[in-house]
Order: structure tokens, then C-alpha cells, then sequence
């Protein structure tokens, strides 16, 4: 199988499983954003489709990747990134006949990248080797006339799929009554009596105004100790 013949397998297979219509998902130059004394250039895009409900539109794009033994590696699923992030996509898929290294895996996990395995489960020596609208034709017309499905589907890596997560709500847990207290003797520890305050005179000469003993209380001259230095 050539490669513009798997990637037209690879429409049909999507357009399948979508449930929409093969010229809905297009293939496309889409011209990267250019910044000012710099040369322009375009992505080329194997596959292209736009979904969207009430809420939302969503840009999608695929990498059809025919192989023959070799497997998909990382560097080809870290570039599906850049190309995705280039063009703002929503999701991207990447397809191949192959199967994907351990590398590569581990890329599309990280960055939500699907991986799918679809092969041709038909003789495909018969196909048009590169007229995209014959190849799709001689395509509809196997697929009509075979009791089974011209392609097989393994999904190795199906990234997020929002309406598919369960959320669950993590409430803290109320607090549990607190400790019952009681009062424990302090050892070796005895209660002493603090004596109190000096008294100190307030203004000077004559007899004077002393401040101490009780709150609010004025001791006059007098006695020893009392009225003047």
C-alpha cells in the first residue's frame, strides 16, 4: 500500500468512526503565523476536521503513517505536538499501520496525543495509486460489498476525552469532638508571694503626694517614711 493510499484509508476509517461524511475531513496547507523580517511557511495537514456542540468548536487534526515494519517513534509524535500547537488544534491523532515504540507512547501520554493502529483488511492491490477521489470511490465500493469491515482498529492510546471522566467531589471530614481535658499537678512547683511595689513620690518638696499601696489611694506626710527624702 502507498502512503496516499493509506491516508486515504485512514479518512474513510475516521470518517467511520465519526459518523460523518469523507469530504468533511480534509487534507490542507495551513500557513503557520509569520512574524515580522521572517520567512512564512505551511503545515501540511493529512487529516483535518472540525466538531463542536452547544458550547464549544473544535479543530482536529490526524498523521496518517503508513509503515512496514518500523514503528512510529517518538520524534514523529513530539512533532504531531509542535504542528498541534502551532495551529491552536484541539485534539490530534496520530494513525499508522506499524504500531508505536515505547518513546513514543510515552509522548502521547504526556501530551494527550490518541495513537491508533488501523490496518487494511482487504486486497488493496487493485486500488489507485494516487487519485484521492478514485482511491475513496474504489473504497466505498469494497466497503458495500465486504459482510466485514475493510480496516481493523486498535486503539493504543485513546488521550482525553472530557465527556468520558468521572469527577468526584472530596468533602474534609467534620471534626471529631474534642479531647476531654483535666487539670494534672505540676510537680516540684511551690506558689510564692510577690511583695508589693515601692511606692514613689510624685512632684517633690513639702509634703507629698505618694503613690502605692491600694489603687486610688493618697498617704499625706507623716511618719517615717512618709512626706518628704
Amino acid at each position: 500500500m502507498t502512503s496516499k493510499q493509506y491516508e486515504e484509508l485512514c479518512r474513510f476509517f475516521l470518517a467511520d468512526q465519526l459518523g460523518v461524511a469523507v469530504e468533511g475531513i480534509a487534507s490542507v496547507l495551513i500557513p503557520n503565523a509569520t512574524r515580522p523580517n521572517l520567512p512564512s511557511y505551511k503545515h501540511q495537514i493529512d487529516l483535518y476536521w472540525e466538531t463542536g456542540d452547544a458550547l464549544c468548536h473544535y479543530l482536529n487534526i490526524a498523521n496518517a503513517r503508513w509503515r512496514g515494519s518500523s514503528k512510529v517513534d517518538q520524534p514523529d509524535v513530539l512533532l504531531l505536538e509542535q504542528v498541534k500547537n502551532d495551529l491552536n488544534a484541539h485534539k490530534a491523532v496520530m494513525i499508522t499501520s506499524s504500531g508505536f515504540t515505547s518513546g513514543a507512547e510515552a509522548v502521547a501520554q504526556h501530551k494527550g496525543i490518541a495513537l491508533h493502529i488501523v490496518r487494511p483488511d482487504f486486497d488493496f492491490s487493485g486500488l489507485p495509486l494516487q487519485d484521492a477521489t478514485a482511491i475513496q470511490q474504489q473504497l466505498t465500493t469494497i466497503a458495500a460489498s465486504s459482510p466485514q469491515s475493510i480496516y481493523s482498529n486498535e486503539v493504543v492510546h485513546r488521550a482525553f476525552d472530557l465527556g468520558a471522566l468521572e469527577f468526584t467531589v472530596i468533602r474534609p471530614s467534620a471534626p471529631g469532638p474534642a479531647p476531654m481535658y483535666s487539670p494534672a499537678p505540676v510537680q516540684g512547683y511551690v506558689t510564692r508571694v510577690m511583695p508589693p511595689p515601692p511606692n514613689r513620690m510624685i512632684g517633690g518638696g513639702g509634703p507629698g503626694v505618694y503613690r502605692g499601696g491600694f489603687p486610688g489611694s493618697m498617704n499625706r506626710g507623716g511618719g517615717p517614711g512618709f512626706g518628704t527624702k
